[in-house]
């Protein structure tokens, strides 16, 4: 089960708002700096040709990619700032020269979009990532910058790249990550000095901070050791998206929380606003909070809904409260390997162009042994409780 991919990123980015108040166009070079024309028409950095000065920049120059410019750069480079515009391109090409980077003095200021091949490094004193603003890595690349802020942007490791933080970003703090969109793709390795202990969002924050691995992708620190082995939280507007995680300790998630394998040697709460997809979910206990809403596949465990829940087998125990639902699709039921006690509602839910026809019957839930029943069901079904099962029947 992988409900969460590449798609949430280009979603989030629909929730962005300008601050009030901001002055920096994202589109505007700033004044005197050297801009990329690309006149010369070969794309590269080194041309004199393709620059405003008809030099190619210095160690004091201040740089700026233009909307539409697109620059291809091959290290060695020294520059004083760049600035890559909001649609402006640079790409930074390994030259195989050991220990070369694109090397800026002061600040990297990117509303716009960096791509980072095989042997690439870029050391700034500061990197400023606002969105619309991306780094996409393609190989084994590493980032030096003491104040890297990836606020509202996109970082992207794609398949068998490698990007090596060298310093936190500046939105992870004493283990609490909070800003930014951390894209990790299959086989990708994203590696970060410090653990990751809380995944938040920032109050009146316009954009989501999302942590999404796929396949094979892995966030490490400097020994190779998962950096998510030590969360405890997925606060409210924040999102985790992995294909498997092992924790020893609890886990409560306010936010989004969707894993194809979760173990939690300890309780695993989803709280009022979260939201959490498994595929097969391993805990000690697993409370649904009100509010809170856990889908997916097998449960292996003992779980109290006081929420709303729809999932397909429960290992252990399954107790549903008064104010608690239970969703299913008709014809597909949950399985209880325990006791179920029940109370609350079932919502039954079909396509409207195939709609079960009158007298279709199928088992919303079967258990070792049954206590109480549903107190409420959707309308146009009549619900039949035997000792160990309820059977749906269309009306």
């Amino acid at each position: 089960m992988k409900p969460v991919t590449a798609s949430l990123v280009l979603f989030a980015s629909l929730f962005i708002v300008t601050p009030a108040g901001a002055t920096d166009d994202p589109f505007a070079c700033p004044a005197g700096s050297v801009q990329w024309t690309g006149n010369a028409g070969d794309g590269k950095w080194s041309t004199a040709g393709n620059w405003s000065t008809h030099k190619v920049p210095g160690p004091t120059s201040n740089v700026c990619i233009p909307t539409f410019g697109q620059a291809d750069a091959t290290p060695p480079i020294s520059v004083n700032s760049i600035k890559v515009t909001e649609g402006g391109t640079l790409i930074i090409l390994g030259s195989g020269k050991a220990g070369a980077s694109l090397s800026v003095a002061t600040s990297l200021t990117m509303p716009g979009f960096i791509e980072m091949y095989d042997g690439t490094t870029i050391s700034a004193g500061s990197i400023d990532m606002p969105n619309p603003g991306q780094i996409a890595v393609y190989g084994n690349s590493t980032i030096t910058s003491p104040a890297f802020s990836n606020s509202t942007g996109t970082l992207w490791v794609y398949p068998g790249a490698n990007l090596r933080l060298t310093d936190n970003p500046v939105q992870l703090q004493n283990g609490t990550l909070s800003g930014g969109i951390w894209y990790v793709n299959d086989t990708g390795v994203l590696t970060i000095p410090s653990d990751i202990s809380q995944i938040t969002t920032e109050p009146g924050a316009a954009f989501w901070t999302v942590v999404d691995v796929q396949g094979s992708g892995s966030l490490r620190d400097a020994s190779g050791n998962n950096v998510l082995a030590t969360l405890t939280s997925v606060g409210s507007d924040a999102v985790l998206d992995a294909p498997s995680l092992k924790l020893d300790h609890d886990l409560t998630c306010q936010g989004e929380v969707n894993v194809n394998s979760l173990t939690i040697n300890g309780t695993y709460t989803v709280e009022s606003g979260g939201s959490s997809g498994v595929g097969s979910l391993s805990a000690t206990s697993v409370i649904v909070q009100p509010g809170g809403f856990l889908s997916g596949g097998t449960v292996a465990t003992s779980i109290t809904n006081n929420g709303t829940v729809s999932l397909q087998t429960v290992t252990g125990n399954y107790t549903q409260t008064a104010g608690a639902a239970m969703s299913e699709t008709f014809g597909y039921g949950l399985i209880v390997k325990g006791n179920a006690t029940l109370s609350g509602a079932l919502n039954v839910t079909f396509s409207p162009k195939h709609p079960p026809p009158s007298g279709a019957k199928y088992t919303a839930l079967a258990a070792g042994s049954l206590s109480g029943s549903f107190t409420s069901h959707t309308a146009g079904f009549t619900l039949t409780t035997s000792a160990n099962s309820i059977q749906v029947t269309k009306q």
